[in-house]
């Protein structure tokens, strides 16, 4: 028997379309841009630009970010890719920790106490995800 799914793809086989194609790999992602946000001595990792987040996202970061700085207000925002991101990291000067609310990052191998997090859109509707961040960051940042 054959079913309308499969008679459409024989016709569009005859025709030379191919319904489903392979995905070529995704775009690399040592290319994958990364913005940083710093504020005092805490460095946070973001999918977008900390003026593009909307007014909610960007009070949770803040509210965050002021629970563990224990420096100065002076705030440093970059943009960079993965690929030069240990660099930049490393030639930041007075780091405490680095807190990533990009998903799937890993954690650059480097010697600064490293959090990650959920994204800033599923901690504002999950207060679960924030109590596993505030978890996360006493045991590793606030030792």
């Amino acid at each position: 028997m054959i079913t309308p799914s499969i008679k459409t793809n024989l016709i569009l086989k005859e025709m030379g379309v191919t319904r489903y194609e392979l995905r070529s790999k995704q775009q690399s992602d040592l290319s994958k841009t990364i913005f940083s946000y710093q504020k005092g001595n805490i460095l946070t990792l973001l999918e977008q630009s900390y003026d593009d987040l909307g007014k909610d996202k960007a009070e949770l970061l803040n509210a965050i970010v002021d629970a563990v700085n224990s420096v100065n207000e002076d705030t440093i925002q970059n943009k960079f890719n993965l690929e030069d991101a240990k660099k930049i990291i490393l030639a930041t000067k007075d780091i405490k920790g680095i807190i990533s609310f990009i998903p799937d990052i890993g954690t650059l191998d480097l010697s600064i106490p490293f959090v990650q997090s959920s994204s800033l859109n599923k901690m504002i509707s999950d207060t679960e995800s924030k109590k596993i961040l505030w978890k996360k960051l006493k045991e590793i940042i606030l030792k």
